[in-house]
């Protein structure tokens, strides 16, 4: 059985030559991409992975619309599944004070103190079939994606927008969070959560993304150690980009240009999006590192009943090297954002 081991160091941003504040991310007007993937183990001895996403507003949509999303998936029996995307026209995702405070009809995503842009964060659903609450600490080392937290993503031009230097993606991720309480519903019944077995990766994001790519989560343990990393990969009109940000003990950064990742023939194909989406990957980094990615369920998009916007977000297994000679395995979870979606 996977075991979900949440930090609780602190984000570790004191001497950290970011580019990004923190704390001023989650503060108004900074809007854009708020994400919760909680691992958890729950009172039926299950584990589960809830998704929770919003962003707001939707980049090159409506500038009125706002998206929310989540999951749930039973991890011990992924036969068990459960997921829901809905639009907003309500743009922001703060509250008048200024603190994040995404709340809508049936879903939410806040800062728990709005007078501490870096307090618990609560998000909740009650949408039937995929019922949550959940607060999360930001209590673990974060990684600083492309090493000090934002990276080129597209080089332009962007579409229905003045020629002009097109800003970076800027992306923090605090990778093992301490779960401080919550539940979930499944099949009716309330499933009370094991803080001490489970944890949740925040991302926060903002700025200029790919307009699609493939980026991995991973928790990557060697027998004596977690190792977190982002992955991301992406074709851009000068050819492929690719590159994993790893958070090593100590709260060490590394930055590691990728070699390859190869999809397999195993594939699931939509009906409500009519997309295609791999289920297996091979990732090959310049240190050494090959890791085999598999998806544990094939029907984990996120999608509107429309069909828009979609994106794949499911849970993988991991197994492989790690830096050419370490034996690791682990878990994460893959987006797979097609194009078009935007």
């Amino acid at each position: 059985m996977v075991q979900f081991r949440p930090e609780t160091g602190g984000l570790g941003s004191e001497t950290l030559p970011a580019t990004v504040d923190f704390a001023k991310s989650h503060e108004s007007p900074v809007e854009g991409s708020f994400w919760a993937s909680a691992f958890l183990h729950g009172s039926d001895n299950h584990d589960y992975l809830v998704l929770s996403h919003v962003m707001a507003p939707l980049p090159f949509w409506p500038k009125e619309k706002t998206v929310y999303r989540a999951s749930i998936l039973d991890i011990t029996d992924p036969s068990r599944y459960k997921m829901f995307e809905f639009f907003a026209h309500d743009p922001k995702a703060f509250a008048s004070s200024g603190s994040l405070d995404a709340q809508y009809a049936d879903y939410g995503f806040r800062a728990t103190d709005p007078k501490d842009p870096l307090s618990d964060i609560r998000t909740w659903s009650s949408v039937p079939g995929a019922e949550f609450d959940l607060t999360f600490s930001l209590s673990s080392p974060a990684i600083l994606n492309g090493g000090l937290g934002h990276f080129q993503g597209f080089t332009g031009p962007l579409p229905n927008t003045p020629p002009g230097p097109v800003p970076a993606v800027n992306q923090w991720s605090m990778p093992a969070g301490k779960v401080v309480s919550g539940h979930i519903v499944i099949d009716g019944a309330k499933v009370t959560v094991d803080a001490d077995k489970s944890l949740t990766w925040y991302d926060r994001q903002w700025g200029v993304a790919p307009f699609d790519w493939t980026w991995f989560q991973l928790h990557l343990n060697s027998g004596t150690t977690d190792i977190p990393m982002s992955v991301w990969w992406w074709k851009a009109k000068d050819g492929v980009k690719g590159f994993a940000t790893i958070r090593e003990d100590g709260g060490i950064q590394k930055v590691v240009p990728i070699v390859s990742l190869e999809p397999s023939n195993r594939t699931y194909t939509s009906k409500l999006s009519g997309n295609v989406y791999p289920l297996d990957w091979t990732l090959v980094m310049v240190d050494g590192t090959k890791l085999e990615l598999s998806s544990v369920r094939e029907d984990q998009e996120l999608v509107s009943p429309e069909g828009e916007f979609p994106a794949y977000g499911g849970y993988i297994e991991v197994k492989g090297i790690y830096g050419g000679r370490q034996p690791v395995t682990g878990y994460g979870v893959v987006e797979v954002v097609p194009p078009g979606s935007f």
